[in-house]
């Protein structure tokens, strides 16, 4: 995939090889796509004696152009648990593991003619229910087994133990930085001092995000990317939207918006008020980006000394720059909230075990 002169070749024997039974394998048509700012992206074209399909390529870049490290492999293999589990997804087809074949670690999915949610969105579409599709999606694929996931991805031996470990994270990433970053331990304390009511570790997407969207001709979304999912709190992908969508509208979780789609969520995952609502939502705004945030500085700091070429690790820290223009006004808004609903928390819990 780095060079794209060489792919429709290159493409055509690989495929050949997985798909005994075509004849004639042709690549008529392969064009680099933009929009994935972390992987290749490429659409390709292929026409045999019985047919003719479209397909997509995510495949890694060269070393020293790569803005976040993630695992080909763990990917490929979560995305046909995803497609078992019937979720909106595109169907994963073919996967070039060592790179082989078509010069890196590629998997090759279905092409989606679903539209962008984001295109749609900025050119007027309706977004009238949308928040309620969107609680659908969450739920549909945190609510898959986690012993169904890739053994490959790790399991958090609680949900204490998991929540401790990502609000360390923001005290490792200052840390690791090339230079001090006094907000993220402020953040790392605040987050610590107002933990919200648990819920139980699902799967998380990791990068649940418009650009990661496309809208279905029934109305419902499908959901790309799958290369930062992890285990962890579901709700981090709630925040993460949000976060991402302040940036990035729409804001399908906006004032008008958060309430049906907490009410929904509920519904279908059974989780309790204290558990969804839009405060814990705007906790996650916080909580949720720090995984991002990191692989962001790091990638900035790859660039100044050298090891990283790519001008978008330091197009990038500019998103960093206004998230800590959110997290420290939302902070101070959310501290007294947050403290009544662990309190009434506390309280349900104090009754159930008398009333046992």
């Amino acid at each position: 995939m780095h060079n794209p002169a060489d792919m429709p070749e290159l493409l055509a024997r690989f495929l050949a090889m997985q798909q005994p039974s075509w004849r004639n394998v042709k690549v008529s048509s392969y064009e680099v796509m933009t929009g994935g700012y972390s992987r290749l992206l490429a659409k390709a074209v292929v026409a045999h004696d019985d047919g003719e399909h479209i397909l997509v390529l995510r495949g890694d870049p060269p070393v020293d152009k790569i803005l976040i490290h993630t695992d080909r492999r763990q990917e490929w293999e979560l995305i046909q648990v995803l497609n078992l589990h019937g979720i909106r997804t595109p169907s994963g087809r073919y996967f070039d593991e060592t790179g082989e074949h078509l010069g890196t670690r590629a998997l090759i999915i279905d092409f989606s003619a679903s539209q962008s949610f984001l295109p749609y969105a900025q050119g007027g579409g309706s977004l009238e229910g949308l928040n309620e599709r969107l609680a659908d999606a969450l739920a549909s694929f945190h609510a898959i087994p986690i012993d169904a996931l890739p053994e490959q991805i790790e399991r958090p031996e609680s949900w204490d133990a998991y929540l401790t470990n990502r609000i360390d994270e923001w005290r490792r990433t200052a840390d690791a930085h090339v230079e001090d970053l006094p907000i993220m331990r402020y953040m790392a304390g605040w987050l610590d001092a107002h933990r919200p009511v648990p819920v139980p570790l699902t799967l998380m997407h990791g990068d649940f995000q418009g650009a990661n969207l496309m809208l279905a001709d029934d109305g419902h979304f499908e959901m790309l990317d799958w290369e930062l999912a992890s285990i962890g709190d579901p709700r981090e992908d709630m925040g993460y939207f949000k976060a991402v969508a302040m940036i990035a509208p729409p804001d399908l979780l906006d004032d008008a918006g958060c309430e049906a789609f907490c009410a929904r969520y509920r519904e279908l995952s059974g989780f309790s008020e204290l558990q969804v609502n839009p405060v814990v939502v705007a906790y996650f705004l916080i909580l949720g980006v720090v995984g991002t945030v990191r692989r962001l500085l790091e990638g900035g700091a790859d660039y100044a000394r050298g090891t990283n070429m790519l001008m978008a690790s330091v197009f990038t820290m500019n998103s960093v720059q206004f998230g800590q223009s959110i997290w420290l006004p939302t902070s101070e808004a959310l501290g007294p909230i947050l403290d009544s609903i662990a309190a009434a928390a506390a309280a349900a819990a104090l009754a159930e075990g008398k009333s046992c």
